[in-house]
């Protein structure tokens, strides 16, 4: 049985609690949780992905049920997020580039060329951080829409 999102959130707050307690906890469960308001204000778009692996919560695009954002949980290390899973390779080079930019811009450890596009949620404890992420995942739903294309991203101001 596939878990419901609820269950799905509460056995990832559960694997980060093997190595994160307090109010470090706190935190992070806090950027979980945005994170998933987020997703679930966008039901046009986005909507929950059943059947994740353990430690491992994501949304995909409604229409072509490609994975827009995963959250994981590795032991040893906080939690990150990750867009378009695995490498982004449905975005175009210029619109991966941008992702780059914006995560870059907010952790600790950069990206290079071919990374996997993801940032920690160490990093989205960060009020400025989480808001340009949610900011940049909106942006790649605008431009990509619920099905995955290939033309460059359209920032607001160029609207």
């Amino acid at each position: 049985m596939s878990p419901t999102l609820p269950a799905a959130r509460e056995a990832f707050v559960a694997a980060m609690k093997r190595d994160t307690t307090g109010a470090e906890l706190s935190r992070l469960v806090a950027v979980l949780d945005a994170l998933i308001k987020w997703s679930v204000a966008r039901p046009q778009t986005l909507s929950f992905q059943n059947g994740t692996a353990a430690g491992v919560l994501a949304f995909e695009c409604v229409e072509s049920k490609e994975v827009c954002w995963l959250a994981r949980v590795t032991r040893g290390d906080a939690p990150k997020l990750e867009f378009y899973p695995p490498t982004g390779r449905s975005l175009s080079a210029e619109t991966r580039a941008k992702v780059v930019e914006t995560i870059n811009a907010h952790a600790r450890q950069g990206l290079n060329a071919g990374d996997r596009l993801r940032i920690g949620f160490g990093a989205l404890k960060n009020a400025k951080a989480l808001a340009a992420v949610t900011t940049l995942l909106g942006e790649l739903l605008d431009t990509n829409g619920s099905t995955p294309r290939t033309g460059p991203l359209v920032t607001s101001a160029e609207k």
